[in-house]
């Protein structure tokens, strides 16, 4: 689920030197008048200004829950979440009992902190911030709507658009792009003007500091999270932030990072490997099959990345093991297929070499051989750097839909 881009975690204006002590309603005039300084003093730090006046309202709570769930039925609808949850218990990356809906949306209201709406090309202030977290929160809300409106940003995250994993990576370029901006925000006020991405040191500890800062017991709802879910919210600030810091680091100005918005991370691979992006660019092969099994229909398909088949090994192996069984990754095709109760998720992966394939086909066994509790068919075969991967209740559609995978599946290198 990509609604990761609606949403600030408060603990990123924690991190960057605010209280988290609640406070009561801000006066709307106030923080309005707060926003447009805001953003004059980011046209200046990043040499671009907002060719149209920046929208602001002022939103209490119970509007932020509500623009939430407008926000998830326009973009997915119910059908599609619900599919997307399904498809995340057959991967053993959900509770089988969790109401996938209601939780997303109790995840999100909850992490949110003010938001800009690109959609409706507007800023929403949270009126509940306590003073010290305005500032941050703004400028780095703010910035998307620099990114929006002079760079193409929002167009960027539209899954109508784009598949899961290209819209997981646009996300991280603008989390973690709006992440440096906040940071030196903050040290500017001090009279510090040094870019953060200057110092390595710093930008580990900020990203290493993230996930933990947003599991917090002041988000009582993340810290009880799946762990799947956990990262696919804290992805995009986390890996964002090391993303443009890398980009940096490798010599772009801040001028060549502003043309990226033009060409972005095409996969969560290039964000995680920052250097399949720049200097030299891995582009993901091209993943597809046809609905598999007559009857069914397909609920939920896309390009799922190295991110999540990375999380599906994290769930049952370590960090490094997991790393090193989701490198490689070259391309995807993922599906949900249902008919009634009855579904199937399949999967035709691409990687780099046929070691690589192999190395995840063996970490992907010993995934679902720690599986605890009940668990569905797994049918997963490899041919040279190919790989075919079928989960299911049903064993007999397990084995039919793995069948009609094979030899349906096409891949175009690129």
């Amino acid at each position: 689920m990509n609604a990761v881009a609606l949403t600030l975690a408060l603990a990123l204006a924690q991190l960057s030197g605010g209280s988290p002590t609640p406070a009561p309603p801000a006066d709307a005039a106030k923080l309005r008048t707060m926003a447009q300084e805001i953003l004059g003093r980011l046209e200046t730090m990043r040499g671009q200004k907002l060719s149209k006046p920046l929208k602001t309202g002022v939103k209490g709570k119970p509007e932020v829950t509500k623009f939430i769930q407008e926000r998830l039925r326009e973009e997915y609808g119910p059908e599609k979440v619900a599919a997307e949850g399904r498809m995340l218990k057959l991967f053993g990356l959900l509770p089988p009992d969790l109401d996938y809906g209601a939780f997303i949306t109790s995840l999100l209201t909850e992490q949110v902190a003010g938001f800009y709406d690109h959609v409706r090309k507007e800023l929403h202030i949270a009126d509940w911030l306590a003073p010290m977290l305005q500032e941050p929160v703004m400028a780095h809300e703010i910035f998307h709507a620099i990114q929006d409106q002079e760079w193409g940003g929002g167009a960027l995250i539209d899954s109508k658009k784009y598949s899961h994993d290209a819209v997981l990576a646009h996300a991280a370029l603008m989390e973690g792009d709006a992440t440096v901006v906040m940071f030196n925000y903050q040290q500017s006020l001090a009279g510090n003007e040094t870019d953060i991405t200057e110092s390595p040191f710093f930008v580990n500890m900020i990203a290493t500091s993230i996930p933990m800062q947003m599991a917090t017991p002041q988000f009582p709802v993340m810290s009880v999270a799946p762990d799947y879910l956990k990262q696919s919210l804290v992805f995009p600030y986390q890996q964002g932030l090391l993303f443009i810091a890398a980009l940096r680091q490798a010599g772009m100005s801040w001028a060549d990072v502003r043309k990226v918005y033009a060409d972005p991370p095409q996969s969560t691979e290039q964000v995680l490997h920052p250097e399949r992006y720049h200097p030299k660019r891995d582009v993901p092969s091209e993943v597809t099959f046809p609905v598999l099994v007559p009857g069914f229909k397909r609920a939920w398909d896309g390009t799922a990345g190295e991110f999540h088949y990375r999380q599906l090994l994290l769930s049952q192996l370590s960090a490094a093991d997991a790393a090193a069984g989701a490198d490689g990754w070259d391309g995807d095709f993922t599906a949900l297929e249902t008919d009634g109760a009855r579904a199937f998720v399949a999967a035709a992966l691409t990687w780099d070499a046929e070691a690589e394939a192999e190395a995840f086909v063996k970490a992907a066994e010993q995934v679902h051989a720690k599986r605890k509790g009940p668990k569905p068919t797994q049918r997963l075969t490899r041919t040279g750097s190919e790989v075919f991967l079928v989960l299911s209740d049903d064993a007999a559609l397990a084995k039919q839909a793995h069948e009609a995978l094979v030899r349906g599946a096409k891949v175009t290198r690129r």
